[in-house]
């Protein structure tokens, strides 16, 4: 039976733009092509940034980024068959998600509650009540730092989840909830957050620029693990300037999907599992991978 995941079947077709191998050729890959020359595993032997690639990549020499075309409109239609297909995964991952998240706020607000009345009592009775009230800070702010890490954490998911459900075909609930090989993700999700931020705050054409290249780091990171933050810099740049025509047209069909989202509140439910699943899809296609 066909993989319903793969480059080749009628889930996705084209998605790879002109010159996609078709089922006849499809060993042409590992082994030689229709016209005797060695296929892409022979021909080359390690990636860009010198790690092996997956089985069936595309993505394993300097000229990879440039092999296919990818459509912007077949991505934008396809994260919503992906989403159909595991709707209430994407659904019910997230709401999971959001009560753990409620239940850390709540457990902060309590530590947080019982300390400052604590420090209250001990002001009042004179013992020290400058080191106290730097110490409920300190408190308030390793709440904060934490609640951060969990919202970061969660977001990380996500992409892992797209990834996963992309390449396997498979979506589960607890994908949502895993902690296994996230912290890498977290960081890089931290990063270009914070450059993508900072070009804003400098002036708006910096932080379009930032937006242009970092914004598909996570995504980057979520599809090769292997790469460190530096590469995962080098990647995402690398993915939006292979096609600078079709990079801004997904990022204008993102913005256009949310404006129309946005107005329901089943919309803002299933936004981020669409983005999410955009952003992954479209960098896998444009590094030559399945999807």
């Amino acid at each position: 039976m066909s993989n319903p995941y793969s480059n080749n079947d009628s889930f996705n077709p084209g998605n790879n733009g002109p010159g996609t191998l078709g089922p006849a050729s499809e060993s042409a890959p590992y082994g030689n092509g229709a016209n005797g020359q060695p296929g892409h595993g022979q021909q080359y032997g390690q990636q860009q940034f010198g790690q092996p690639g997956y089985a069936g990549s595309a993505y394993q020499g300097e000229d990879s980024l440039f092999g296919h075309d990818v459509d912007a409109i077949q991505v934008i239609a396809d994260s919503f068959r992906y989403f159909g297909r595991n709707w209430a995964q994407w659904i019910f991952g997230p709401l999971v998600q959001m009560v753990v998240v409620l239940i850390l706020y709540l457990l902060m607000i309590s530590v947080l509650a019982g300390s400052g009345t604590s420090i209250d009592a001990l002001a009042n009775s004179g013992s020290g009540s400058d080191a106290l009230t730097g110490g409920l800070i300190a408190v308030m702010f390793l709440a904060f730092i934490a609640m951060f890490l969990v919202l970061i954490w969660a977001v990380s998911t996500w992409y892992k989840a797209a990834n996963k459900q992309v390449d396997t075909g498979m979506l589960e609930i607890k994908d949502f909830l895993s902690i296994k090989n996230v912290a890498g993700l977290m960081a890089v999700y931290v990063l270009s957050t914070l450059v993508i931020s900072l070009g804003f705050i400098l002036l708006i054409i910096p932080g379009l620029f930032a937006a242009f290249f970092f914004t598909w780091m996570p995504a980057v990171k979520a599809v090769r693990p292997e790469l460190s933050v530096g590469e995962t810099f080098g990647a995402s740049i690398e993915v939006a300037k292979k096609n600078v025509g079709v990079t801004i047209l997904v990022a204008v069909l993102i913005a256009v999907l949310y404006a129309v989202l946005s107005f329901t509140l089943v919309g803002m439910l299933i936004f981020p599992a669409l983005n999410t699943l955009i952003l992954v899809l479209f960098v896998r296609r444009t590094l030559g991978l399945r999807g």
